[in-house]
């Protein structure tokens, strides 16, 4: 089974999240880096299809305001503390067949 983890590393007064791909090999734990998350926790999460897909439209109209934005995230059941995102980035994710939403 593969688990799909934040951590934080802190650093002086700054915390860093970066995100782990950890899973059991012959009986050892095997920790994976999968990305740097920045200073904000909900900046990667992981997300459905079925979430994304009513969405698709709406997520890529140029004219989105921030509020908009969050509007339509919080009816995806996507929780995010990045205020003023300026890239929405979906990845599919084929090594860990996972679907990613990043906000930057």
């Amino acid at each position: 089974m593969t688990l799909i983890v934040k951590r934080i590393k802190t650093q002086g007064d700054s915390s860093y999240y970066k995100l782990v791909d950890e899973k059991r090999v012959n009986g050892k734990v095997v920790t994976k880096y999968v990305g740097y998350l920045g200073k904000t926790p909900k900046s990667i999460q992981e997300i459905t299809p079925e979430q994304i897909l009513p969405y698709v439209r709406r997520l890529i109209d140029t004219g989105l305001t921030d509020v908009d934005l969050q509007r339509i995230l919080k009816k995806m059941g996507v929780e995010t503390d990045v205020w003023h995102i300026t890239k929405i980035i979906i990845e599919n994710d084929m090594k860990l067949k996972k679907l990613l939403i990043r906000f930057k």
